[in-house]
């Protein structure tokens, strides 16, 4: 995905002024009781939330001068501490959650993760322990269920299933009872940054190249009311019950766009939810703020996607070892390797519940829920270090991963994308394939509605 990621807007920092008090609750809840107040030399905000995402708790003085009194980077910082013994017992004990209750202890705050970390035992006694408690007797009772009614353990790859089962109060029956109806919500990326310039079609970052195929309605800006009434239409006609709406978190102009296209919803079925980009390095208050803002924004809108009671907000490639209250938040980011004890984007190779494939090549996995499907990949025009091609082979791609999509029978298959026309990855009407993969989407979007498989 080329990115754009300009300067932060004076109405961004107005939402995040506002976002104090707010924001200030959040990281409090984040920091351990003990030593909060007593610090005689104040950190950074930046400090703090280094020390939170790797240790679960702010700096003490000696930190704070040894780093606050000289530059450093990010990177230089966690290679620091990831090498002392506090923070091998943090991740053991994180890992420790993942395996056994299936969930991380951070997104509730850091006072039950540090209450392991700041007591002598073991960890195979805090692993006994924890399987030991009435809540990994239910997690055990649900992934029970849930290997025999989809015919797969769930644990690793769908972690986010099992807790969210776990969380509902309901009983085994009734739980069987709802998997045995329910089926597959169909979603599309999608990217709402296309103008043109003296350059040519791009995001004002970056260029189009000129052998792109081009959409049938033409180059078109994507604030025009027009290019989204006819995206909409057209998404609608493809059977697709949610878009996931890309928004630039420091751009008042992607803001603006999207308040536009939720404008354009009403009276449609189709839902939408918030993708928020360029977030991947912020501070912790940033990332809050920008959820916050968000919510306020755009949740209470009657076309805003709730997959359960709460609305869903997504991060692009952001970090999350943060909560909001009465919000569904998933990481979506792009891994060679995803798998549990594999992944190449968390540090310690873990997957955790709140992630959410973006793309993956064929055989797409399931992952928390979501199956992810593209009709092919390319950005070798890019000028990227190291390139990849996928090649869609006359939708040769397209059908394999939908074929496996089906098969899994997940909660969401969502797909990548409706027009990233950077990547090469769009299925919207184009003068080189028409309508076709918007026919082949519709068929796909069917069989998954009625709970089977099927040859498009």
């Amino acid at each position: 995905m080329a990115v754009r990621q300009p300067s932060i807007s004076g109405t961004f920092a107005v939402v995040a002024v506002l976002s104090v008090a707010i924001v200030g609750s959040l990281v409090a809840s984040l920091l351990p009781d003990e030593g909060t107040t007593s610090a005689r030399f104040p950190p950074t905000q930046r400090l703090i939330d280094s020390f939170i995402a790797l240790l679960c708790r702010p700096p003490n003085d000696a930190e704070t001068l040894r780093w606050d009194t000289k530059p450093f980077t990010t990177s230089e910082l966690a290679a620091s501490v990831r090498a002392t013994e506090e923070s091998l017992r943090v991740r053991a004990i994180r890992r420790a959650y993942v395996d056994v209750l299936l969930r991380d202890p951070v997104e509730d705050g850091c006072s039950e993760l540090r209450q392991w970390v700041d007591r002598p035992n073991a960890i195979d006694d805090i692993v006994r322990r924890l399987a030991a408690t009435p809540e990994a007797r239910r997690v055990n009772e649900i992934r029970t269920l849930l290997g025999r009614v989809q015919r797969r353990d769930p644990v690793g790859w769908d972690n986010a299933s099992v807790r969210r089962w776990v969380q509902s109060g309901l009983s085994v029956d009734e739980i069987a009872d709802r998997l045995s109806q329910r089926r597959p919500m169909v979603g599309v990326h999608y990217f709402a940054w296309y103008q043109r310039d003296g350059r040519g079609w791009g995001n004002g970052v970056t260029t189009v190249p000129d052998d792109t195929p081009q959409p049938s309605i033409g180059w078109y800006t994507s604030s025009d009311v027009a290019v989204m009434d006819t995206h909409i239409a057209q998404m609608t006609s493809a059977g697709f019950d949610f878009v996931i709406l890309q928004v630039i978190a420091a751009s008042p102009e992607s803001w603006a766009t999207a308040h536009t296209f939720f404008g354009r919803l009403e009276g449609t079925r189709l839902k939408a939810a918030v993708m928020l980009d360029g977030l991947y390095t912020a501070q912790l208050t940033t990332s809050v703020a920008s959820i916050e803002r968000a919510r306020a924004e755009f949740a209470a809108h009657a076309n805003y996607f709730r997959p359960g009671d709460t609305p869903l907000f997504l991060l692009f490639s952001g970090r999350m070892d943060f909560r909001v209250p009465g919000v569904t938040i998933r990481n979506v980011y792009w891994a060679d390797r995803y798998g549990p004890g594999a992944n190449t984007f968390n540090p310690d190779g873990l997957l955790y519940p709140h992630d959410w494939p973006f793309w993956s090549p064929t055989p797409p996995p399931l992952i928390n829920g979501i199956v992810p499907i593209t009709p092919g990949y390319s950005d070798a025009h890019l000028g990227r270090t190291e390139a990849m091609e996928h090649p869609r082979n006359n939708g040769r791609m397209y059908h394999e991963q939908w074929q496996r999509a089906l098969a899994l029978r997940p909660e969401f298959i969502v797909v990548y994308s409706w027009n990233e026309h950077f990547e090469r990855t769009a299925i919207e009407p184009t003068v080189a394939w028409g309508d076709q993969y918007l026919q082949w989407t519709a068929c796909y979007v069917a069989h998954a509605h009625a709970g089977r498989e099927g040859m498009c």
